[in-house]
């Protein structure tokens, strides 16, 4: 005998039933607009802390590389700092902290200094202008060498010209001049491109261009008289060099060398500081009423 087991009909959704099916509504739990408020400064607080500092590491990767993609990061994020400065002020409109309101006004001063600072460091990078050592010695020093190398020549040229075994005359003493002079060009060339820790090359010391001058001074009465005004041209271009050497070797023995990461050291980095120091408290007092 067959038993069958009697199971209750269900009866599926048709789609024109399922279609009547109306969803739970959908309540969203109260926020309060004191939270609101604040995640939204923290978080324009954040992005502009974070600009800031990119800035920073993009001209600090500028300066150590003069590569294209750290200059073009670097104007990216100064743009995106002065993006973020300018939330916060709009932000500020809600705000009832004097003391947070005057902090600001000083945090948009300060970022105009540090984009006006890091924009001048900025300019200088990759041109003579970044080592003012370096400057003096191309646009003075080299051209005042060339210049006295070339009335060596025209002067020896001339002293040959007169001269016999019987009368050698100042000869001797210019020659040993004009080969100091080589010297001295030649010493200077390989200085300039060597590593900063390196000293001044002896050719260049006070006491061989003291003696290069008194070699000039004995000459002089010796050459024929229309060519003492070269010798004294000479003495003074020898002059001009040993002071600008002396500067030159001061500014190679200092911090000022790289004059553009000196002014990073000196000048953006005091004023990030500052930012630092007023983005530091206004961290300290999130959740308090601004």
């Amino acid at each position: 005998m067959a038993y069958f087991l009697l199971l209750p009909l269900v009866q599926m959704p048709t789609e024109e039933s399922a279609a009547r099916v109306e969803p739970a509504a959908f309540t969203p739990a109260p926020v309060q607009p004191a939270v609101i408020g604040l995640s939204a400064f923290d978080a324009l607080l954040a992005d502009f802390e974070d600009e800031r500092e990119a800035s920073l590491v993009a001209l600090r990767g500028y300066l150590l590389t003069e590569g294209e993609g750290f200059h073009r990061e670097w104007l990216q994020a100064t743009v995106r700092m002065q993006e973020a400065a300018e939330a916060l002020v709009r932000q500020s409109s809600s705000w009832t902290d004097g003391r947070k309101l005057v902090q600001l006004v000083e945090m948009q001063r300060l970022v105009a200094r540090l984009l006006a600072e890091q924009r001048a460091i900025a300019s200088i990078a990759g041109t003579v202008n970044r080592y003012p050592g370096l400057q003096l010695y191309t646009e003075d020093v080299q051209p005042a060498l060339e210049e006295a190398q070339m009335l060596c020549t025209e002067v020896m040229d001339r002293m040959l010209a007169t001269s016999s075994p019987d009368s050698v005359g100042p000869v001797g003493p210019f020659a040993e001049f004009r080969g100091d002079l080589e010297d001295l060009r030649a010493a200077l060339s390989s200085y300039m491109g060597a590593a900063v820790s390196a000293g001044p090359p002896a050719a260049a010391g006070p006491a061989h261009l003291d003696a290069m001058g008194k070699m000039l001074a004995e000459a002089r009465p010796q050459v024929p008289a229309e060519l003492q005004a070269k010798i004294d041209r000479l003495r003074v271009l020898l002059d001009m060099t040993e002071e600008k050497l002396s500067r030159i070797f001061a500014l190679r023995d200092s911090e000022r060398w790289d004059y553009a990461s000196y002014a990073f050291r000196t000048r953006v980095e005091p004023l990030a500081a500052k930012l630092g120091s007023i983005e530091e408290e206004w961290r300290a007092s999130a959740g308090e009423r601004s």
